[in-house]
């Protein structure tokens, strides 16, 4: 049965959390020059998001680098689980982030000065919001190619930031022509709200993951191999199925019950082709089988006559 190994893409996930964390320090520079311009709290809370990306990029080629390490007798399934871990805290940070947008958006809603020198500060905002939207379709796409959790998880967390970017820019542009200074507060508050549900998103996700949450499309897999297997005649029933994953590796294990008259080596030959039927449906991982007899069947009751 195969274990937990180093992922033979490292070095391309590596390579992406190290573009996602170099593009994320320009942009985020980028952005405190778009605030340092206009004053705008809508572009104060895209630049603190930006902060968090960075904060949140370390921490995932943080994640990378430990996952990979070989199972070993303190850890026998592996390093995995701290994915789900930096998943959480990306997003922790997030929350904190919306959560400081919204206060600063509601004080300066309250009172304050307009923004200021908006054409610059959209010009600049819009040249930064294409870069990261580019970032953010590569970033998201190499992470469902390579099945890493981290990252989809920044993937997600940069779609959010550039819909981000996208509103502060529209709202300033209706600044600049209306006048409505108060409408950037509002900008800002609208993105705290939409960056506290993809927070929320992303705790969610670590939880389920830290939990073993089971797959519903892995567990109606290894069911119909199961169900197959019944109709087949090889095994008399099953039960206790259960599975979990980390990442690309996969961990089943079942009880299945057989015919009390195979000897020790046919059940053992079935079981094995079971499990091998399962990982090599779900990918990498390791099914284990604990093969029984099946009860005897109740007699059927006789008519009376």
């Amino acid at each position: 049965m195969p274990e937990p190994a180093p992922d033979p893409q490292l070095p391309k996930i590596r390579r992406v959390a190290v573009i996602a964390l170099g593009v994320g320090l320009l942009v985020m520079l980028a952005k405190l020059g778009a605030y340092w311009l206009t004053g705008s709290v809508a572009v104060l809370s895209d630049a603190l998001e930006s902060i968090i990306n960075i904060v949140a990029a370390g921490a995932m080629l943080f994640a990378i680098q430990y996952s990979n390490r070989p199972a070993d007798r303190s850890h026998p399934y592996g390093h995995g689980k701290i994915e789900f871990l930096v998943v959480g805290l990306e997003g922790w940070l997030i929350l904190f982030a919306g959560a400081t947008i919204g206060y600063q958006a509601i004080a300066r809603l309250l009172g304050g000065e307009g923004p200021r020198h908006l054409g610059w500060g959209m010009g600049l905002l819009a040249v930064v919001g294409i870069g990261h939207a580019v970032l953010a379709w590569y970033v998201f796409r190499m992470g469902r190619r390579l099945n890493s959790e981290p990252l989809l998880a920044d993937g997600k967390h940069l779609l959010t930031d550039v819909a981000s970017t996208l509103g502060v820019i529209l709202a300033l542009v209706v600044v600049k022509f209306t006048g409505w200074a108060w409408l950037d507060p509002v900008a800002a508050i609208v993105i705290a709200a939409l960056i506290l549900f993809a927070s929320w998103r992303l705790v969610w996700q670590s939880i389920n993951g830290l939990m073993d949450r089971s797959d519903p499309a892995d567990d109606a897999a290894i069911r119909a191999i199961l169900d197959e297997e019944v109709e087949a005649g090889r095994i008399a029933s099953y039960h206790k199925v259960r599975h979990r994953h980390t990442g690309p590796f996969h961990w089943v294990d079942m009880h299945l019950q057989v015919d009390e008259s195979l000897s020790v080596r046919q059940g053992h030959e079935i079981a094995s082709h079971i499990e091998q039927r399962i990982e090599q449906t779900l990918g990498e991982g390791n099914a284990t089988a604990h093969v029984e007899p099946a009860p005897d069947k109740e007699p059927t009751p006789q008519a009376a006559g």
